[in-house]
């Protein structure tokens, strides 16, 4: 006898696409399609990555979950005619990729249908139905050949749907909607479909909260064929019919006959509404059909169920509680029904609770999709994880269900929690580097806009540099990475900027020391009448200083510079050429003072010329006007005729060579100096002043 179910094709696609989604060694993508036809199930698995598949491993797989489906939930619907025949059903597996007309595999097996109306033993005791061996311990039954023999000629007569259409996808069948495990959260399953499912189309909770107890409907019809009768109105129908009746054989009744018929009516009325309560009299289909529903239940959660098991046995262990409800006290077999009844109760409320946990994670998987999220929707998802963790926390550890499912469930969950709880740390620094950058940003521009020397410019570098780290260090999945990535472009192009006018600001600085360093070492070369080295220094000086970029901070500065080594520059030139001038007259000098007579050198681009004592005196008489003598010098005619002579070729030799030329006493005092220009001499000091 079967079970009465909503087990269905549709129901077995999305089982079987649940299942292979969860083993780790199926590929991801992998699509479920089943159709009836000519006498057996055809189920196809289709893969864009065929090549990859273990098919072996698919197979034995499929197989195990189909096999575990049919013996728990009995044939689908649709496939309930195949079962008539008593002969075992063939089950054909296709594997194919969604490109192609022809599968790359095949695999066959069949299924026996078994009475699954006797009662199952759980725990030690045996089983009594072979139906429910474990697959494991038993061989699979093979079908015969002919039974997988597709006759197309009976295509028009029985309209079935034949293997080519069935491959190609021509035929109308059922197919199950792709499942993808999650990448962004460890242990979420993300559920993907074209639109926004409902949760009980993504979780399969078919009927999961529409179990109502049986209730009386109009006309006094229990849900369970049974007749039942409304006390008050019952009452009042019969009192009137029999006044009705009175009235018209005998117009005086006696007031107790009246109230016996009442009586009557309502003692036939409540045994009527006892007798038609389910399993008031006779045997109890009811007891035996819920116990095959719980007791597979319990069986299907202690081999490691998944959530869609969870969910599927949680309505079985409901249909059999509302099964065993409706039975009556007075029944001969209350006692029995409410032992039954006590158990599954139980359970069935355990499951409800875990059901309520999944669809609780379920929101929490599904509102975490599609990342990044704000902080405060982050928070959101780690309190339904808390909450979902609480709710299956709070299950018995004695539970039948607690090995098997709670406890690889609570891992599951707390580890999703801590990938949250990770999520909103990232998010939260990710904030705060996005906040701190625009912080330095800010400061990096202010920087900028008042720098007005080198140090400056490398401050408001390293603030810009410092601002692009930052934002460059916001990982990607955050909220704050969008708005980091807008933000970057313009702060680099800034940096850049900076980094430009910071080189700029740099070179000039090079220039302008180098230039200070050359005009340095000019002057000490001009102190020791190195006037060629000077020069040379002079210019490296003013090519320097005319490198310094306009713009710059230190342009004004060389400009001041340039205005006196330009000058400088022209009177290393000039002593160079009279120091030249010089090494040619040396002869000529030598010659004029004799040792007798005076000492010559040069100095500052002059000659010099000391004279010996008394003719010092002598020779700076002889070169004042005679108007303004204010004294005569003792000397010897020989010596006025030596030091006329001596002066007369200084002026010969001036004029010869265009050498300044002047002359001090022993004393080292200022006698007087000839001018080329003026072709005499003058007593006036001439000052040089050095740049």
């Amino acid at each position: 006898m079967s079970l009465a179910s909503a087990f269905t094709l549709s129901r077995l696609v999305t089982d079987l696409t649940y299942d292979l989604s969860r083993a780790s060694e199926v590929p991801d993508e992998i699509a479920v399609q089943c159709a009836i036809s000519r006498g057996k199930l055809m189920v196809l698995l289709e893969s864009p990555n065929v090549e990859t598949v273990p098919g072996k491993y698919v197979f034995a797989q499929v197989e195990t979950l189909i096999r575990h489906r049919l013996e728990i939930e009995g044939l689908p619907v649709e496939a309930e005619h195949l079962g008539a025949t008593g002969e075992p059903i063939p089950i054909k597996v296709y594997l194919k990729q969604p490109s192609m007309t022809k599968p790359t595999a095949v695999h066959r097996f069949n299924w026996l249908v078994k009475d699954i109306s006797e009662p199952i033993l759980l725990d030690d005791v045996a089983f009594e139905d072979e139906g429910f061996e474990p697959l494991l311990s038993r061989q699979p039954e093979v079908a015969p050949a002919r039974l997988f023999e597709d006759n197309s000629g009976n295509d028009e007569v029985t309209g079935d749907l034949s293997e080519d259409e069935f491959l190609s996808g021509e035929g109308g069948f059922l197919s199950g909607e792709t499942l993808q495990l999650g990448e962004d959260l460890p242990g979420i399953e993300e559920i993907q479909s074209d639109g926004e499912p409902s949760i009980d189309e993504l979780l399969n909770l078919d009927g999961l909260y529409e179990h109502e107890p049986e209730a009386m409907v109009d006309g006094g019809t229990s849900v369970d064929g049974g007749t039942s009768v409304d006390d008050g109105a019952s009452v009042a129908t019969a009192d009137a019919e029999l006044e009705d009746d009175f009235e018209d054989d005998n117009p005086r009744i006696s007031p107790g006959l009246v109230v016996a018929g009442v009586g009557v009516a309502a003692m036939f009325g409540v045994l009527g509404y006892g007798l038609s309560r389910p399993c008031a009299l006779g045997a109890c289909d009811r007891i035996q059909q819920a116990q095959s529903l719980g007791d597979a239940a319990l069986i299907a959660l202690k081999d490691q169920p998944t959530p869609q098991t969870v969910i599927d046995m949680s309505d079985q262990l409901n249909t059999a509680v509302d099964t065993l409800k409706p039975i009556p006290p007075w029944s001969p077999h209350w006692s029995e029904a409410e032992s039954l009844l006590a158990g599954y109760q139980g359970e069935a409320n355990l499951l409800n609770a875990v059901a309520a946990a999944q669809e609780n994670a379920y929101q929490a998987a599904k509102d975490s999709q599609n990342p990044p999220h704000p902080i405060a929707r982050w928070e959101g998802i780690a309190s339904r994880w808390r909450d979902t963790i609480t709710q299956l926390e709070e299950i018995p550890v004695g539970s039948p269900i607690y090995n098997a499912f709670v406890t690889p469930k609570l891992q599951e969950y707390r580890n999703n929690l801590a990938t949250i709880e990770g999520r909103i740390s990232a998010e939260q620094k990710a904030e705060e580097n996005l906040n701190q950058a625009q912080l330095t940003g800010a400061l990096a521009k202010d920087q900028a806009e008042i720098a007005n020397t080198l140090s400056a410019w490398k401050t408001a570098l390293d603030s810009w540099d410092k601002s692009v780290k930052q934002l460059k260090q916001i990982p990607s999945g955050t909220m704050a990475h969008g708005e980091a990535g807008k933000l970057l472009a313009k702060y680099e192009a800034d940096l850049a900027e900076v980094r430009t006018r910071y080189q700029k600001e740099q070179a000039a600085d090079q220039f302008y020391n180098e230039a200070v360093g050359h005009a340095t070492t000019a002057r000490e070369y001009e102190s020791e009448e190195q006037w060629t080295l000077a020069m040379l220094s002079w210019r490296d000086a003013i090519t320097q200083i005319k490198g310094v970029p306009a713009g710059t901070s230190r342009y004004a500065d060389g400009q001041t510079l340039l205005k006196n080594y330009e000058p400088a520059l022209s009177q290393a030139q000039e002593n160079l050429r009279l120091a030249i001038r010089f090494d040619k007259a040396k002869d000529d000098f030598s010659s004029v003072c004799k040792p007798t007579f005076c000492q010559f050198g040069m100095k500052g681009g002059t000659v010099q010329l000391k004279l010996v004592k008394n003719y010092d005196a002598l020779a700076d008489l002889s070169i004042t006007d005679p108007n303004n003598r204010v004294s005569s010098v003792p000397a010897s005619d020989q010596m006025i005729v030596e030091i006329n002579a001596l002066l007369q070729e200084v002026i010969n030799i001036g004029k010869r060579t265009q050498l300044p030329i002047e002359l001090y006493g022993a004393d080292d005092g200022f006698i007087a100096r000839f001018s080329p220009e003026l072709e005499g001499y003058v007593k006036s000091v001439v000052v040089n002043q050095d740049p």
